[in-house]
């Protein structure tokens, strides 16, 4: 009986799981019928989640504009290089440079300018950093890291309190005031960030004149854009503008390696137990044992101290691999504009014109061109200002802004300076003015050479072999200093 119960109760429940297996099916069907379902109506009457995670296109944009402005002397090395200007900041903004004289304190001088515009953010952090260059000043306060300065957590809002207030006759007064902003970190809020920094780059541009303007030759690896040409005249309150687009870089060429000859194609072949061929092996011999000999001479030289030593390059020339080299750009037409000269004015009209289309602001536009109008308009020289390409600014002076602005508008201007054919005229007069019989005139000349800097180098140590001995006294003061 116990057997036959328990053989019952087997039957029972196999008969039991049996019966239950379909229903389990049947239900597994069912639920996969109705995800499927599920997925036909999402797909038809739900919301394109694609098109859902876009921003609406009328909601207000951060905008972030970085306008920078360099001044450089064609002779330099450096971009805004320390010796070029003096600082004309607020003396709570601490600068590594010359304070200006107070009767200059109120002039224009190149700076690098962050505005922002739109809703507001919090907790945004801006980073500038300079690979190859020293930073100078920069406002409101940050933290230096090695070769960056960081505006950590930095708010910004429409409403706020100035931390410190410029005079309204400063010319970075209107900063103030323009409808941007405000930037609040920890313990200081302003409407913008400031920055002065050093930036190492050697100018590779060429100007020489023509009947109708100038040709530029570029041997940048970068193309010079919105290129203008500022010309003095004879009057003071006039000048001469060419101006040209694009002033394209020179283009690449791939070097070719040279093969190296070997043994066997520069020897004929012939029989090496031939006298001739014995002969020459002898000589090759005697002439690796007086090598040996001289090397072994030399080193017991080097090691007394008789002979400097020499350092002997990694590979020769014709074993080096290819690279890259630029070809010689060909100079490029930049045309007088118009025959009539212009006022200062209207050279800076041209130009808001110019930056009007970077997409910059009043308030940007009005910092950039106070700099020209103070830098770009030399009485005894033509000088060139362009926009940098935007690709090698983010090389030399890269920006990171986190989280990610919705628009990111760079804009950098260069004022090159000392470029001029003419100015070689203009230093070999004053040099000559170095031996004037008055003494006003000899101290006018010293100090108009002083200001070239590097541009009159190569003639001032020229005039350390003149005959007059005061030129040559007052050119050994100059190169001096310079130095």
């Amino acid at each position: 009986m116990n057997w036959f119960g328990s053989a019952m109760t087997r039957q029972r429940r196999s008969q039991f799981q049996q019966n239950a297996i379909f229903p389990g099916r049947f239900r597994g069907r069912l639920s996969s019928l109705l995800v499927f379902a599920c997925c036909l109506v999402g797909l038809f009457f739900m919301p394109d989640l694609t098109a859902g995670e876009q921003k609406d296109p009328t909601a207000p944009r951060l905008i972030v504009r970085d306008v920078s402005v360099f001044l450089v002397s064609a002779h330099g090395k450096k971009l805004n290089d320390a010796a070029l200007f003096r600082s004309t900041t607020p003396g709570y903004m601490l600068s590594r440079r010359l304070s200006a004289d107070a009767s200059e304190s109120d002039q224009p001088a190149p700076l690098g300018l962050i505005t922002f515009e739109g809703p507001p953010v919090k907790d945004i952090d801006v980073l500038v950093e300079f690979p190859s260059g020293r930073f100078l000043s920069h406002w409101p306060t940050a933290r230096i890291q090695s070769k960056r300065i960081y505006w950590r957590a930095q708010n910004l809002s429409k409403e706020n309190t100035l931390s410190m207030q410029i005079p309204e006759s400063h010319w970075l007064s209107h900063l103030q005031t323009a409808d941007r902003l405000f930037v609040k970190g920890i313990d200081k809020c302003e409407r913008f960030i400031l920055y002065d920094v050093e930036l190492n780059h050697t100018p590779r541009i060429t100007l020489s004149h023509t009947k109708d303007g100038f040709q530029i030759q570029n041997q940048e690896a970068f193309p010079l854009k919105n290129v203008t040409v500022v010309q003095p005249t004879d009057k003071k309150t006039d000048w001469r503008l060419a101006t040209v687009d694009l002033v394209p870089s020179p283009e690449k060429t791939e070097k070719k390696p040279v093969a190296k000859p070997t043994e066997a194609a520069s020897t004929k072949k012939g029989d090496p137990l031939s006298d001739e061929s014995l002969t020459k092996k002898a000589k090759v011999e005697q002439a690796k044992e007086k090598a040996k000999q001289l090397a072994a001479l030399g080193n017991k030289l080097k090691e007394v101290g008789v002979l400097p030593s020499v350092s002997v390059p990694a590979a020769k020339a014709a074993e080096k691999s290819a690279t890259p080299s630029l070809r010689k750009a060909p100079p490029v037409d930049v045309p007088f504009q118009s025959a009539a000269p212009l006022s200062r004015e209207q050279v800076l009209a041209e130009w808001e014109k110019k930056l009007e289309t970077l997409d910059l602001g009043q308030p940007e536009i009005t910092h950039v061109l106070k700099i020209l109008g103070q830098h770009a308009f030399r009485e005894d020289q033509a000088t060139i200002v362009y926009c940098m390409d935007e690709s090698y600014l983010d090389k030399i002076l890269p920006l990171e802004i986190t989280p990610f602005p919705d628009v990111v508008r760079r804009t950098a201007i260069v004022i090159l300076l000392d470029a001029d054919p003419a100015l070689l005229k203009r230093i070999d007069q004053l040099i000559v003015q170095l031996g004037d019989p008055k003494w006003e005139k000899r101290n006018e000349a010293q100090k108009k050479l002083e200001e070239y800097g590097k541009a009159a180098q190569v003639q001032l140590q020229k005039a350390t072999k003149n005959k007059d001995l005061e030129i040559v006294f007052r050119a050994e003061q100059i190169l001096e200093k310079i130095k």
